[in-house]
């Protein structure tokens, strides 16, 4: 956000408050509370507007007379309490200045403390041009009056008209029928300002289009809200649009302006076609939107302001101050702000200062003559950092100011403009907004100049600060003796577990990660060693990994470094006697290329898996030798038969021979092994199987014999007697009888 002070926008507004009517006509001294909704319907197509006010009064002492507002020449104003019309003066006085018109009501009784009332203002509106009003038929541009603090402005503006509302004003979320039906659209303006400054908060935005009271015009004392224009004569719009061709491709530049002001703003709308190329290669990366939206504010005048950027969706609102210049200056600065933002940048001496040091690089191919902000003649010394942080310092010409003149010191101090654009161009590689930390530590590596002492002048209370930075620098020397040795190895970088506590600014870890990475280049230097004497190629496997893992993930894959050396190694010498050709020696140099590329995990298979090829050659033919010898002395029994069920040995024992003769041992261990395995357990199989199967049949006879048992009619259930068991005489058999005889 560039908030300046405007002289013109000072100026308007004490007349607006301070012109008075004539003494004998003066305006009442406020003495109760209002709450108030202006209804604003717009003719755009005649040129006119009617007015309807809607006022609850809450009496602080005993009220006789009440001041509204309305437009700049109001015409037909009544006002009514209760339905009952009341005596009205208008000061017309102030319609010379382009300024409201001020209403007295005279009520019919005196209102008294704490009591309430409702007032109701209406008036019509039509054509005339001023400063801040301009109504003919086809064009309406004006600032539309309000009625103070608690009030409500609503526009209802033909809905396909060209329309263009100064941010802070909203498309209500209710539309009534009969806006709809009049071919209107209703929109609201409350606190315009507070609205405008939250315009990328979409909690904010929504409440607010749904009429909460907070919502209301309370930041501005003044009887105004935000400017609107609607265009229904197509010649009268205000509006220019070019796509800009940029290095990330096309950006649409537009400008949206109030078309009284139509030279301003076609001298804006060239300045920013000319800035946007110059900006994406001044700052080094793309410019961050597919738009580059420039809208006019007079609004944003009003509360001291010449500029306001909005960074997540590449929003500008400009003024029209009266002097080019200084508006030339503004809009580079705001377009700046799309690469030197609150979306990247975490402090406002930062963002400011760099869009302002971009608009003083930019200046003279631009065309722009700066303003001296003379700064230092405002006799404040805070540090940069107490920006809106402690500072009770309110000159925005000195934060402007020096924070400029930082960012220049900063350029030359590091090398100059085109170092600078590389420290620029790294802000936006990384989603974390960058502090004045990041861009010490930034300018230190790209210059490799020590900035302690230009920070203790600007940016950071020396008092505070220095025990820090003498901690940092202590902390950096540690780590400069580090990257110095692990550059004699070969080695580039500092690892990211110690990179990452630098850039955190957390001190107190460094020394003993230091000397843990030291103990790793001792392993590395021992490991480089045992290699040279193996004598493996050179790995960049650790040179590559060193500068972006941790120091144990170095520590580890040294690890597997050395282990691949002796893989390596071990295989080498068993498998000295190898025939030339082999496809064990084919896999080992296979080995060594792994490891030459720093795949030392693959390199540790393949050496181990050329050992195990070399062992499976010589095994597979012994074993299919043992193989047949043992299908020779083979002898079918039953029980053999039934061992052999679902196997194969014959086929298999062939099957090793073809993979044999195809080279490929493992497979032909593998198969013939089976074979033997299969003729020398067949009895054993067999007699398992057949124990198995009589289990089985075992099985099957006892659950028969129980099935049929339950079954049997005359077996005596046996369960105890109680409650829900029926009692049955049993009936007589042959035991009964053969029992009576004895």
């Amino acid at each position: 956000m560039n908030v300046r002070l405007s002289l013109a926008a000072v100026a308007t507004l004490c007349v607006l408050l301070a012109v008075a009517p004539a003494p004998s006509r003066a305006a009442p001294e406020v003495e109760y509370h209002m709450a108030s909704e202006s209804y604003y319907r717009l003719d755009v197509a005649a040129g006119r507007m009617s007015v309807r006010v809607e006022a609850e009064l809450k009496a602080v002492q005993e009220t006789a007379q009440i001041l509204l507002w309305g437009m700049p020449n109001a015409a037909n104003v009544t006002v009514t309490q209760d339905g009952t019309a009341l005596a009205t003066e208008s000061f017309t006085e102030l319609a010379v200045v382009g300024g409201p018109t001020a209403i007295v009501a005279t009520l019919a009784k005196p209102l008294k403390p704490n009591l309430k009332t409702r007032l109701t203002l209406a008036y019509d509106v039509g054509p005339q041009s001023s400063e801040l009003v301009t109504i003919e038929p086809g064009y309406i541009e004006a600032l539309f009056v309000s009625q103070g603090p608690g009030s409500f402005v609503f526009i209802d503006i033909p809905a396909t008209g060209d329309n263009y509302f100064e941010p802070g004003c909203l498309l209500a979320a209710d539309q009534p029928g009969d806006v709809r039906d009049a071919g209107l659209e209703r929109w609201v303006c409350g606190d315009a300002a507070a609205i405008a400054f939250n315009m990328e908060d979409a909690a904010v935005q929504e409440r607010c289009a749904r009429l909460d009271d907070r919502c209301r015009q309370r930041a501005t004392d003044g009887p105004f809200s935000a400017f609107a224009q609607s265009i229904t004569d197509e010649a009268k719009r205000g509006v220019l649009a070019i796509d800009v061709p940029l290095e990330r491709g096309p950006v649409r530049l537009m400008l949206k302006y109030f078309r009284s002001d139509q030279a301003w703003a076609e001298r804006q709308f060239a300045m920013a076609q000319r800035a946007l190329p110059l900006l994406e290669t001044l700052f080094g990366f793309p410019y961050p939107h597919d738009v580059a939206d420039l809208r006019q504010s007079h609004f944003i005048e009003f509360n001291g302001a010449a500029g306001l950027a909005f960074v997540t969706k590449g929003e500008m609102l400009i003024t029209n101050s009266g002097d080019s210049g200084f508006d030339d200056e503004v809009t580079v600065h705001e377009l700046a702000h799309q690469w030197a933002g609150p979306k990247t940048l975490a402090s406002s001496w930062q963002w400011e200062g760099l869009a302002e040091y971009a608009v003083r690089r930019l200046a003279p191919t631009l065309g722009i003559a700066p303003r001296d902000w003379r700064w230092a003649a405002t006799g404040f010394n805070d540090p940069l950092a107490t920006w809106w942080n402690g500072s009770a310092v309110t000159d925005s010409a000195y934060w402007y100011g020096k924070s400029a003149a930082f960012w220049d010191a900063y350029a030359a101090a590091i090398g100059g403009p085109d170092a600078m654009t590389r420290v620029l161009s790294a802000v936006d590689d990384h989603a974390t907004r960058r502090d004045g930390g990041w861009f010490m530590d930034t300018g230190e590596r790209v210059s490799g100049q020590h900035l302690d002492e230009l920070f203790l002048t600007w940016v950071w209370n020396r008092t505070t600060s220095e025990p820090l930075l003498a901690e940092r620098r202590a902390a950096h020397d540690l780590v400069r003796g580090l990257t110095d040795r692990a550059s004699e190895l070969g080695l580039a970088g500092v690892p990211s577990d110690i990179q990452a506590n630098l850039d955190a600014w957390q001190f107190r870890p460094i020394a003993a990660q230091v000397t843990a990475a030291g103990s790793v280049l001792d392993e590395y230097a021992a490991v480089i060693a045992k290699a040279a004497a193996a004598g493996l190629p050179q790995s960049d496997g650790v040179a590559n990994a060193w500068g972006t893992v941790s120091t144990a993930t170095t520590r580890t894959l040294i690890g597997d470094q050395r282990q691949a050396i002796d893989a390596i190694v071990g295989a080498s010498h068993d498998l000295a006697n190898e025939p030339e050709g082999s496809a064990a020696l084919a896999e080992l140099a296979e080995a060594r290329e792994r490891y030459a590329d720093g795949d030392f995990a693959q390199a540790d298979r393949l050496a181990a898996g050329a050992k195990t090829t070399a062992y499976n050659e010589v095994a597979s033919g012994r074993m299919i030798a043992i193989a047949k010898q043992k299908q020779a002395e083979f002898r079918p029994s039953f029980l053999s038969r039934i061992g052999l069920f679902f196997a194969d040995p014959d086929g298999d024992l062939a099957a090793a021979e073809s993979a044999l003769a195809e080279g490929d041992h493992a497979a032909a261990l593998r198969l013939s092994r089976s074979a033997y395995d299969d003729w020398s357990g067949a009895k054993r199989r067999g007699l398992m199987r057949l124990a198995m199967l009589m289990g089985g049949m075992c099985l099957v006879t006892v659950g028969t014999w129980y099935v049929l048992r339950r079954l049997d009619p005359d077996q005596a259930v046996n369960r105890p007697l109680g409650t829900g068991h029926v009692i049955e005489e049993r009936r007589s058999s042959w035991a009964d009888w053969d029992n009576s005889k004895s």
